[in-house]
């Protein structure tokens, strides 16, 4: 029987084969073997550089590329997944749950718009169907503004806290629903400051902001022939703000019958419950204040 080892100083060595079997095709991301029939050194090398240079760095390349190509937008699996973590006892597991999204190629904007805040208002959802109760969501969403404080730097900024300050209007012609109610309950919850317009006159709220500053200014809507008047009430919120920069939220459902009515008031977001309206203001409130507005 031929003995397919070498000795070496007494010790036995198995003799590898690097050709491949008959038939067989090179496993991902290994090369076949290189061939030099070449006896010069110099001509050895020139032809060793080539063929480095047409077959192992394209394959380094290709591989790079395929490790490095971004991910798409989180799905409802990891929007779930990050609220399992929010509210069990891993929840600081959801930091670097992020962070691996983050670097899968997901930008932080998309973070924000596609997994912060629909996990937010998954909670809200659960709540919503009793399958987790007020404490819990509380909670939970305690743990996500943490994550998005994180996420923006808002640790740099020591007057945070102090700024968490939001305004809630009606559109002109409206009252105070309980929808509003409840997002004022979450809101204080989470820790802001929450002042509300106690009249339905179009100018209320532009004179609250002249006069003290808010980070955010969030009003509700539900009948469709009050979005014009409500058009009007917010761009004369932002010429008389003391907050140059402040952070226009709008919900209600005329919003949620026609998202599109955000972008057509001149709002800067929406949400359609109490959580996702906390992470909202928050994700305003950053922007405002990296803006440098005082």
């Amino acid at each position: 029987m031929a003995d397919d080892r070498e000795r070496s100083g007494g010790v036995s060595r198995d003799k590898f084969s690097w050709e491949p079997s008959v038939g067989s095709q090179p496993e991902d991301g290994f090369l076949p073997p290189l061939t030099l029939e070449v006896d010069q050194p110099d001509l050895r090398y020139e032809k060793l550089s080539g063929i480095v240079a047409e077959h192992v760095l394209s394959r380094l390349q290709a591989l790079h590329a395929q490790a490095a190509a971004p991910s798409g937008p989180p799905r409802s699996s990891e929007i779930e997944e990050l609220a399992s973590l929010l509210l069990g006892p891993r929840h600081e597991e959801a930091a670097g749950f992020l962070l691996k999204l983050r670097d899968g190629g997901i930008s932080l904007d998309d973070l924000h718009t596609e997994l912060l805040e629909p996990t937010a208002r998954y909670l809200g959802e659960l709540w919503e169907k009793d399958r987790i109760d007020f404490v819990d969501v509380t909670l939970g969403v305690s743990r996500l503004q943490r994550l998005v404080h994180a996420f923006e730097g808002l640790g740099q900024i020591a007057s945070y806290d102090d700024k968490r300050r939001v305004l809630l209007a009606c559109a002109p012609g409206e009252q105070h629903s309980l929808g509003s109610s409840i997002v004022q309950k979450f809101l204080r919850a989470a820790g802001w400051h929450v002042w509300t317009c106690t009249t339905q006159h179009m100018d209320e709220a532009a004179e609250i902001v002249a006069q003290e500053w808010f980070g955010v200014v969030g009003f509700s809507v539900n009948s469709d022939i009050h979005l014009g008047q409500l058009a009007s009430s917010i761009t004369r919120v932002r010429q008389a703000s003391v907050n140059r920069t402040v952070g226009i939220m709008v919900g209600g459902s005329a919003i949620a019958r026609d998202p599109q009515w955000v972008e057509k008031l001149g709002a800067d977001g929406t949400a359609i419950n109490g959580p996702a309206t906390v992470i909202l203001a928050k994700t305003l409130l950053a922007k405002s204040l990296a803006s440098g507005s005082t």
